[in-house]
């Protein structure tokens, strides 16, 4: 397989077809056969071997026809739709037709220019149609020789505005015009003259002849400055060039087609004997011209291109995947590298925890009240000031009087002094004015403040004592000098005298067992003034 061409490209005339093999854009073998039945029998076995090769075919014959014409300009289906339509108008019942783009014209309207092409007799080349379709061989498309000619005066950089290239081909005399380079008409003239003086002749009448035809086509006047170009490998033109400037007065060139073949890498003599090589072989080049073949016969190649995309995309997306695949299992790597340092991490950090766990004090605070501790620790450090102050103020007082017990303490940072005490044990109505007449809160400075509720511990029934403490409570929390008033809001008895007596002699054991609830209000001076108090207790003046 790795020896097949890549491409085939076939040549065919009225009289025989020519066969070259392309691989890797080099021309490999060529292989001809003639227009009957032996030449039919051999081609069929010879496509054979190169089905699924890419096979284009051109056409060199007489039976060419040329129009040139300007439709309105559209595009998408429209412009599609009015194309058929004009090659159905121009060529309707002939198989081989298509239209090619020339330019868009520069009045008002900008019509597009088109050159319509058709083969008015297509009987030569379809019996060999009729084998590559039986052979079921890949046929990219059918092409006319002339449009590989124009390729090739662009491959010449041949600038004239009016150019008529002469091809001494294997069927006859190639006539192509062109105008700015762009293919306008083309004339097969058959039956050369063998003998080299008569070709000098034959060359300027079919010159004359084509002329006078562009001119009846309107595609140039009389006045038209034509540039005649003849094509020769060996410089055999350049007599018959140099004679018809002199006899005709026609701008007349010779081009040396040598030096071009050997850039191509063409055997100059394979050329000489069969010209149509070099169009073949800017064909397989890569060169695609406008194909006149209808899509049934190009459907096997379409088909196998469409073949080829989905395996190159498949081939695509399995490469994808597998770099994909590739990417999720080193990340899936990662992943497993990850989760086993952080398992040693953890049995680490375990086994140093136990280290340090053997040092800890034992304690009989379960883990959960001390992570309230902690949580409590948090959130009292959010605020500008801790209960530490008060605290140490209510510690001093109960260490002088410890039949005093602690049951709250509900700490408070605000100016408010009568911010409400949401205890539920004891329960006391908001009042407005502080029992020590002394003290005034300024209302623009936020004060400590605590409602204190304790009890007697030891209460035996015993009022008049249980008064005593709460009064001895009272007054040493009034000597704190970070104390600035102390309220009593509810005392351990109630000694009002509207209030009615209640019980009975037969419960003295429970009236006994009944708590000495009491409850105060402690208010902190703010720490400028308790520094004030302090320093004028110790005799030092103050600013």
């Amino acid at each position: 397989m790795s020896n097949r061409p890549h491409k085939l490209v076939l040549c065919a005339t009225s009289n025989s077809l020519l066969a070259g093999l392309w691989r890797a854009g080099k021309l490999q073998g060529s292989q001809a056969f003639n227009n009957d039945e032996a030449g039919h029998a051999a081609f069929a076995e010879f496509l054979k071997q190169y089905i699924s090769i890419p096979m284009y075919l051109m056409a060199d014959a007489v039976e060419e026809d040329y129009r040139l014409e300007s439709v309105p300009h559209t595009t998408g289906a429209a412009k599609k739709e009015l194309v058929n339509r004009k090659l159905n108008q121009f060529y309707r019942g002939l198989d081989y037709r298509t239209a090619h783009f020339v330019n868009r014209e520069t009045d008002k309207r900008k019509d597009d220019k088109y050159l319509f092409v058709a083969l008015n007799n297509a009987d030569f080349l379809q019996a060999w149609v009729n084998l590559i379709r039986e052979a079921r061989v890949q046929l990219v498309g059918i092409y006319l020789l002339p449009m590989l000619s124009q390729v090739l005066v662009r491959q010449l950089k041949l600038m004239a505005p009016h150019i008529l290239l002469c091809e001494k081909l294997s069927s006859g005399l190639r006539q192509t015009y062109l105008h700015n380079g762009r293919l306008r008409m083309s004339r097969l003239v058959p039956n050369v003259p063998s003998a080299a003086n008569q070709l000098g002749y034959f060359y300027l009448v079919e010159t004359e002849k084509t002329r006078l035809y562009l001119i009846s086509q309107r595609f140039i006047t009389r006045e038209t400055p034509l540039n005649l170009v003849l094509a020769s490998l060996d410089g055999s033109t350049q007599h018959i060039s140099q004679g018809i400037s002199q006899e005709q007065g026609i701008e007349c060139s010779d081009i040396n087609l040598s030096q071009i073949t050997k850039s191509l890498n063409l055997p100059t003599k394979l050329i000489e004997q069969m010209p149509e090589l070099l169009h073949m072989h800017l064909l397989a080049s890569g060169h695609v011209v406008d194909n006149l073949a209808s899509e049934a016969l190009t459907k096997e190649y379409d088909f196998s291109k469409l073949k080829q995309n989905i395996k190159l995309a498949a081939l695509v997306l399995g490469v994808l995947g597998i770099f994909a695949a590739g990417g999720m299992l080193m990340q899936g790597l990662n992943y497993q590298s990850a989760l086993k340092e952080a398992t040693q991490d953890t049995v680490l950090q375990q086994r140093r925890y136990e280290e340090a766990a053997k040092n800890f004090p034992v304690t009989t605070i379960g883990a959960e009240d001390l992570k309230a501790a902690v949580e409590l620790d948090k959130t009292i450090s959010l605020y500008p000031k801790s209960p530490r102050r008060m605290m140490q103020v209510v510690s001093g007082a109960l260490e002088q009087v410890p039949e005093v017990q602690l049951d709250r303490l509900h700490w408070a940072l605000t100016n408010d002094m009568n911010s409400k005490d949401d205890d539920k044990l004891i329960s006391v109505p908001i009042t407005n004015t502080p029992t020590n007449a002394a003290f005034t809160a300024d209302a623009t400075k936020l004060y400590e403040l605590a409602y204190v509720t304790a009890e007697i511990s030891g209460f035996t029934g015993d009022y008049r004592s249980a008064l005593n403490s709460v009064n001895k409570f009272v007054e040493k929390l009034n000597l704190d000098q970070n104390v600035a008033a102390v309220e009593v809001l509810q005392e351990p008895v109630n000694v009002s005298s509207f209030v009615n007596l209640q019980g009975s002699t037969t419960d003295e054991q429970a009236a006994q067992t009944q708590p000495a609830l009491f409850k105060l209000k402690v208010i902190l001076k703010v720490p400028e003034a308790a520094s004030n108090v302090a320093i004028a207790a110790a005799g030092v003046k103050t600013p």
